[in-house]
């Protein structure tokens, strides 16, 4: 498939740096939900290390009462899960996205609002990824929006030369390349902030290096913001090109299915936040501004940012033209992405623990459901598991009897067949009719988190501000081809501009 955009010839004004707006964000949200703030920790943390000693006291006191207790607890997790999943299913069903096709149909043929379409600022954080960069510049290239209202900030690291070195070659309107210095910690997010300095948009989104945006996408997140003035962000559904490579990216596929094509526009249409993807999120310029940008210190800031618009009266809603995206395919880098996001979410569940009142229960509510819910499956499935077939096996073979209520095996298969329906209805929204094929496969993908879950737990002590790097350009494009509409007649003065001081 070739994707063909013409976007106007027009030379890109100087650009600019913006007045100060420290004075508009509030000295509260670092203080509160900075994940770099290890010391706010320590009250919630140390709560769960005295819940574990209860529990061991009780395991060594009367097991069965331990094990009962847990039963009921995380039964009763599951029940909610799975009744929120087949709910989701049921909204595929009967509106199969009807409420999200009114408010940002994803038509690049839209008429302008009448005020025109606003500046947009494109942020694309890179990390040695210097052969990423002539695909991604003409994926971007693509886009159907007015060059002259576009601005995209090619964000390179001062020491990785390589990187900043290929996007220099590649430059033209409406492209900068912004040179972030080494400093502490060296994450997405801190990078991201330092380019908002430069930032000219209304409207601010993030692209990943192997990223291929649908070209209506910024006007269907226009068209979004425009239908709700309490819409903060906005996310778009984030699709895997090399879907079909091998077993670990069907696996892949069909998780992020179910998640952008089933679960967020569930929670969207329940108006609950949802965590937003590390790219692809479309957000307003004062939004951003109100809630202090970024969390330099969190390893999943866009998880994190979800909760701190929330918490501020944002909505989170979503729009439909998609992101094409390259799926891990090789399972030790698979386990470092993992790992980071865990780790993230651990962290960001933390930082928003501390403050529980006053900031809204949707919130709260959400925040364990998504987050939340992740972390237990992840640290408990496998323990779950093995202690299921510890108690059959040793009912069996007569060593103790100890019997579960069926019950709970009921509710072990509600729980499982409302999350594979959920990759079926996925799949099926996707238009990714190959993954069914999988489907059955999917309990083994989740039984290989727990690895990457104790990892995680490790280095929250050991190393907290560690970004694992994912690797990218593992697969190629196959039939997406990307042509660079942009010619030679539009390229003119562009800037590069390197930060002596990161701010």
């Amino acid at each position: 498939m070739t994707i063909r955009t013409r976007i106007p010839a027009r030379r890109e004004p100087t650009p600019q740096k913006p007045q100060d707006t420290q004075d508009n964000t509030s000295p509260t949200i670092k203080t509160i939900w900075s994940a770099g703030d290890q010391i706010k920790n320590m009250p919630l943390r140390l709560s769960m290390f005295g819940l574990l000693c209860l529990c061991a006291l009780i395991l060594f006191i009367k097991p069965p009462l331990l094990l009962a207790i847990t039963a009921l607890f995380f039964s009763s997790a599951i029940v909610i899960i799975s009744l929120l999943r087949l709910l989701a299913i049921i909204a595929v069903i009967a509106r199969r996205y009807n409420s999200a096709k009114k408010r940002a149909a994803p038509s690049s043929k839209l008429a302008a609002p009448p005020d025109g379409w606003p500046h947009y600022t494109l942020l694309v954080p890179l990390h040695h990824e210097a052969h990423m960069v002539e695909p991604l510049m003409n994926a971007l290239s693509q886009i159907d929006y007015p060059i002259e209202r576009l601005q995209i900030l090619m964000i390179t690291e001062a020491a990785d030369q390589a990187t900043v070195e290929a996007v220099n070659a590649k430059l033209r309107p409406p492209f900068q390349n912004i040179v972030v210095p080494y400093s502490e910690p060296q994450t997405k997010p801190k990078a991201l902030n330092v380019a908002m300095k430069y930032a000219r948009g209304d409207i601010i989104t993030i692209y990943d290096a192997e990223d291929i945006p649908h070209p209506s996408q910024l006007k269907a997140a226009v068209r979004a913001f425009m239908a709700d003035i309490r819409l903060g962000a906005v996310q778009a559904p984030l699709e895997y090109f090399n879907a079909d490579q091998n077993w670990l990216t069907r696996q892949f596929a069909l998780e992020y299915s179910a998640l952008f094509h089933v679960w967020n526009p569930l929670l969207d249409r329940l108006n609950l936040p949802f965590p937003l993807g590390g790219t692809s999120n479309h957000i307003r310029r004062d939004a951003l501004w109100q809630v202090d940008l970024w969390d330099s210190y969190n390893v999943t800031e866009d998880a994190d940012l979800t909760f701190r618009l929330a918490a501020y009266g944002w909505k989170i809603g979503t729009i439909l033209p998609p992101t094409q995206e390259e799926a891990v395919s090789e399972f030790r880098n698979w386990q470092h992405q993992r790992v980071r996001w865990l780790k993230g979410y651990i962290q960001t569940w933390q930082v928003h623990m501390r403050a529980v009142r006053g900031h809204g229960w949707p919130r709260m509510l959400s925040l364990h459901i998504t987050l939340g819910f992740t972390l237990l499956s992840a640290f408990l499935h496998v323990p779950a598991m093995v202690m299921i077939s510890g108690l059959y096996s040793a009912n069996l073979f007569g060593l103790f009897e100890y019997q579960l209520e069926k019950t709970y095996f009921y509710i072990l298969i509600l729980g499982y067949g409302s999350a594979l329906i959920c990759g079926i209805a996925g799949a099926i929204c996707a238009r990714r009719p190959k993954l069914l094929l999988s489907v059955a496969a999917m309990p083994f993908y989740w039984l290989c988190l727990f690895w990457p879950a104790l990892r995680a737990v490790a280095q929250l002590f050991t190393a907290p501000f560690y970004w694992n790097k994912t690797r990218h350009g593992d697969a190629t494009i196959g039939d997406v081809t990307i042509d660079d509409p942009i010619t030679e007649q539009t390229i003119s003065k562009t800037a590069t501009i390197e930060i002596s001081h990161p701010q």
